[in-house]
């Protein structure tokens, strides 16, 4: 769902992009919000454009790292491509406040495994939704909100507070729905399970490591990476399904929303656990490379992931 742009030491160690600070403020969204208003998306992104070419220009650190990760999905990136994938994040970001909003005109949106979200609230059954920081997962959310989806998020939002202000502000209750990870007050995991017994849904991005969360180093678009293992720990506590979501935005207002069947149930004996949760990770990793390179300036990572 897109994450802040940091700068300043690369981070090195599972979770140190939360101790990065938020950039942005508050009163840029608002006035970029009027500016739509007014004159429309299309100005607004030519706005964002120009913010990206500063990042890019004056953000080293962020610009290393998406030349870094670029370079594993494109054959010879250069500047204009690291400008172009920090303006995709900018954009995504402001269309999420759309989308929070449930402003949907103007946007079109294809959908490839809805019929999984549909069978799931037919059926009256909760499961974990298990994306990553590719492309818009608002845009999910927003679409199942027209269905009559309840989709939580739970994450991490030490870094993202005006953001996700931001968001509750244009959308009354949107902070409902919204689940924060926090290691001081282990009780969000009795909310999740709370969620999941009401036939609820509940989104994951499973693409960066928190605090003290566990990790499995996996192959991801060739080098090791270090993923977390705390969604599957979760469905099997749980005893709920996982199914993969990503929203992948593909130019002008159009996104393609894809979901599908990860794992029905996930069973982690004491004697096999280490090597099934690996498994799992890899899977994962594995088809969020697919992913990735569908629509490579998706995804949005500004700091040093490979080993």
């Amino acid at each position: 769902m897109g994450g802040p742009i940091v700068d300043g030491e690369p981070p090195v160690s599972e979770g140190a992009w939360l101790r990065q600070p938020e950039r942005g403020s508050a009163f840029g969204i608002r006035a970029l919000l009027a500016a739509h208003r007014v004159f429309g998306r299309r100005f607004a992104v030519g706005i964002l454009g120009v913010v990206a070419l500063y990042y890019a220009m004056f953000a080293g650190n962020a610009r290393r790292a998406s030349r870094d990760y670029l370079r594993r999905v494109l054959p010879a990136p250069g500047f204009l491509d690291v400008v172009r994938h920090i303006a995709t994040f900018a954009v995504c970001s402001f269309d999420r406040v759309l989308f929070a909003a449930g402003k949907l005109e103007g946007f079109r949106i294809d959908r490839t495994g809805d019929e999984h979200l549909r069978a799931l609230h037919a059926a009256r059954r909760g499961a974990i939704l298990l994306g990553a920081h590719l492309g818009s997962f608002e845009a999910m959310r927003a679409m199942g909100d027209r269905e009559g989806l309840v989709v939580n998020v739970l994450a991490h939002f030490a870094n993202a507070r005006k953001i996700t202000a931001m968001l509750a502000a244009v959308a009354p209750g949107f902070d409902a729905r919204v689940i924060e990870i926090d290691p001081d007050a282990p009780h969000w995991a009795l909310k999740v399970g709370e969620r999941i017994a009401a036939g609820e849904l509940v989104a994951i991005l499973g693409d960066r490591t928190g605090l003290g969360e566990g990790t499995a180093s996996v192959e991801l678009l060739g080098g090791r990476a270090s993923l977390p293992t705390g969604p599957y720990a979760l469905a099997s506590v749980l005893r709920c399904p996982i199914y993969l979501t990503f929203g992948l935005y593909l130019g002008g207002g159009h996104y393609s929303l894809h979901c599908e069947p990860f794992a029905e149930s996930v069973e982690l004996p004491r004697a096999e656990r280490a090597a099934r949760v690996q498994a799992l990770a890899q899977r994962y990793a594995t088809r969020l490379e697919a992913y990735a390179r569908r629509a490579p300036y998706c995804w949005f990572n500004f700091f040093s992931l490979w080993s």
